[in-house]
């Protein structure tokens, strides 16, 4: 069996996730659906490890069309 969280970042947005489980702490950038952005299905999925415990955080920060150009 395997255990699979999938976050979905819609629109101009970007999420920070760290995934914290038996193996360490891992942090994560998801980039949104929005025109221009490196990820455009704005979905990422994280497998968890055996046994499947973990806890995650989520920040998720408004990510501004000035930011395209740069």
């Amino acid at each position: 069996m395997t255990t699979t969280v999938k976050i979905h970042v819609n629109g101009r947005y970007r999420a920070t996730v760290t995934q914290k489980d038996a193996h360490g702490v891992r942090a994560h950038v998801v980039e949104g659906n929005y025109e221009g952005s490196s990820n455009p299905s704005g979905e990422h999925a994280f497998h968890l490890p055996h046994p499947a415990a973990a806890t995650f955080d989520v920040i998720e920060e408004y990510v501004s069309p000035d930011s395209d150009a740069a």
